[in-house]
């Protein structure tokens, strides 16, 4: 059977399982989303935070928030595709608690930014990056990107090792990955999946859906998560717009950055979640094999969204990291 078959079978499928997914997992949504839960307030209220607007190379705008004094060293957010800022709500709260300017921002297309020109690309996600890094003068960032913002640290620093090497102190690679199916096949092949997504249906009915959304939202996460946190999740989703939700994963179709990893020369933490279907522990593995001497962690239980399930942990790394990369920056002694 073809790939691309194989794929077609999947979309089915996945048609299938949401006309059945309507009566005993609604109850269990409805259960799991009255768990107690001291974040829920907090969490899906939305900070007001200083903000920016950038303009990108073609016409569209970056929308940035940061928390923090702007001398203390900054720590650079990305996050994951058809989600937004919110995704880091801790850590807009917790790392300049730790002396840090923490920033994060929309990807194009992606909560208040605006689409350039150009549209969705790998190379575009690489240059929105680059476009907050100079456009804040930026320096010893440590860059933080999850699942499709960690494509976009790859993007960014293998296309602009330079500017890189200028403004980047280090990167933080999280429920990330550097390969995705069909990498290694033909261009033909790739094509052909990319027009079977773009006649894929709209998922806004499920998004819209407070019950089968959550269960839809819930697949992201490890064990036990917060019921805020995954309301979160869909909530950010239905926000994403339709054009976004169908052309922004399509960047990821046949991507395999895997061959320019050998050359980053920053130090890389790359960090996942033992229970994560989405960006499972072997690409984890594979990303920290391929860029020299990079730190491979692997959070017991975690799911994709560690940011939100694991908050004090990751943070803990983040911080340990950024502390020892940006110190060693500042310190060539050190």
């Amino acid at each position: 059977m073809s790939a691309v078959k194989r794929a077609g079978i999947a979309v089915g499928a996945l048609g299938g399982l949401a006309g059945i997914a309507y009566g005993a997992p609604r109850l269990l949504a409805r259960r799991m989303r009255r768990a107690p839960d001291g974040d829920a307030r907090r969490v899906l209220e939305a900070p007001v935070y200083v903000d920016h607007r950038l303009d990108t190379h073609d016409r569209g705008t970056i929308y940035v928030v940061e928390n923090g004094n702007e001398l203390d060293p900054p720590i650079v957010l990305s996050h994951g595709v058809t989600l937004s800022v919110r995704t880091w709500f801790h850590q807009l709260e917790t790392l300049p608690k730790e002396g840090f300017r923490a920033i994060a921002f929309d990807h194009r297309g992606h909560g208040q930014s605006v689409l350039g020109e150009e549209g969705h690309s790998l190379d575009n996600l690489g240059r929105d990056l680059k476009t907050v890094l100079e456009r804040l003068d930026l320096r010893d960032a440590v860059l933080v990107g999850h699942s499709m913002g960690g494509v976009a640290v790859q993007s960014f620093v293998t296309q602009f090792p330079e500017v890189a090497a200028e403004r980047v102190a280090g990167i933080v690679l999280l429920s990330t990955l550097a390969h995705t199916p069909f990498g290694s096949q033909s261009t033909r092949t790739k094509a052909r999946l990319e027009k079977l997504m773009k006649h894929a249906p709209d998922s806004q009915w499920l998004w819209d859906s407070p019950n089968l959304g959550f269960l839809a939202a819930r697949l992201g996460f490890g064990k036990n998560p917060r019921p805020s946190h995954v309301e979160l999740v869909r909530k950010m989703m239905k926000e994403c717009p339709p054009e976004t939700r169908l052309e922004a994963p399509r960047v990821l179709v046949g991507m395999d950055l895997t061959h320019a990893l050998p050359n980053v020369r920053i130090p890389t933490i790359v960090i996942g979640g033992t229970n994560d279907v989405l960006t499972p522990p072997a690409e984890a593995r594979r990303m920290a094999k391929l860029i020299p001497g990079a730190r491979l962690e692997l959070m017991s239980g975690g799911g994709h969204m560690l940011m939100l399930e694991q908050t004090d942990e990751l943070d803990r790394l983040i911080v340990d990291f950024a502390r020892k990369v940006q110190g060693a920056r500042i310190d060539p002694s050190g």
